[in-house]
């Protein structure tokens, strides 16, 4: 059952482009005060996630269930190629479809361009601005009316350091404020200053729900074994413990599989391999990882694209 300061639950969500499952079965609850940063490779359908949240997207299958019908969402995607408009008139136009009293709203606007330092630029079109000064329009745009749900795809993109610090004292003080804040993310900065818990995703599925102090330190396992066929190796990949996999050449056997895994989830992956008819060479326990710094990797790692 749900929390009374639950804001917004998916329960099994799923989002298919043709053939391709961008989400899959994906469920997450968010309440009000927290902290949820999505982390994952590049494609492990955090953007989409987030779309979804928003209302942009509708699922394929699953649900989305709001506490309330008018929640005030405020949404920063990744990508903003800017407008036209003036900084200051864009602005404005963002605040009255959201509803926002003008009084509110004329504060608001110039509070936030005086904190990111844009008020000298509030009358130039949003269009000639640098990527650095578009994010900056993009998240103050997304912060207006202080939401009760905030999502923000790589809010600290194109951002240089003091507009970062900005942002986190900003964020800061709305999650005091009861705001609940969903964020992509591919820097450790916003996880920890927020103290945010951890939502991994994988090839749009649910890794873990974890925090950052585990994912630091996280001891793991080299399994080495036989290969397997393609479809089997793919389930492999969606497991919990799931850290990387690559193909190596060895003297005797040949071409082999070695899996890198949690070692809290070592044997749960050997047991998977022996049942699919796969035949493990060695096992080597005990390395420590930081995987928050990993799974935060927008590239896949080299374990990934090897073979």
């Amino acid at each position: 059952m749900a929390s009374s300061n639950t804001l917004i639950t998916l329960t099994g969500a799923s989002k298919i482009y043709g053939r391709r499952a961008v989400l899959n079965e994906v469920s997450l609850s968010i309440e009000a005060g927290t902290a949820t940063a999505l982390i994952g490779r590049n494609g492990s359908g955090k953007s989409t996630l987030l779309a979804v949240m928003a209302g942009l997207l509708k699922l394929s299958s699953g649900v989305l269930q709001q506490s309330k019908p008018k929640l005030r969402i405020g949404y920063a995607p990744e990508a903003f190629t800017g407008t036209k408009l003036p900084a200051e008139q864009y602005l404005r136009y963002m605040g009255q479809i959201s509803g926002i009293p003008d009084a509110q709203l004329e504060r608001q606007i110039t509070g936030l361009l005086e904190a990111f330092q844009l008020q000298p630029f509030r009358k130039e079109p949003v269009i000639s601005f640098s990527k650095g000064m578009l994010q900056k329009v993009n998240l103050i745009q997304s912060l207006l009316g202080e939401p009760q749900l905030l999502l923000l795809d790589e809010p600290l993109s194109g951002l240089d350091l003091p507009a970062q610090h900005t942002l986190i004292d900003c964020l800061q003080e709305l999650k005091r404020k009861g705001t609940a804040l969903v964020l992509s993310v591919h820097e450790p900065l916003c996880v920890e200053a927020l103290e945010a818990g951890v939502h991994v995703l994988q090839a749009g599925r649910t890794l873990m729900v974890t925090s950052a102090d585990k994912l630091r330190g996280t001891l793991t396992s080299c399994l080495l074994c036989t290969e397997l066929a393609q479809h089997e190796q793919q389930l492999i990949t969606g497991m919990p413990g799931y850290i990387a996999v690559r193909s190596v050449q060895t003297a005797m056997i040949g071409r082999c599989t070695e899996w890198t895994v949690e070692t809290a989830f070592a044997d749960t992956f050997l047991l998977h391999i022996l049942q699919r008819g796969g035949s493990v060479i060695s096992v080597e326990h005990g390395r420590s990882r930081n995987l928050l710094e990993e799974w935060m990797d927008p590239k896949q790692s080299v374990e990934e694209n090897a073979g």
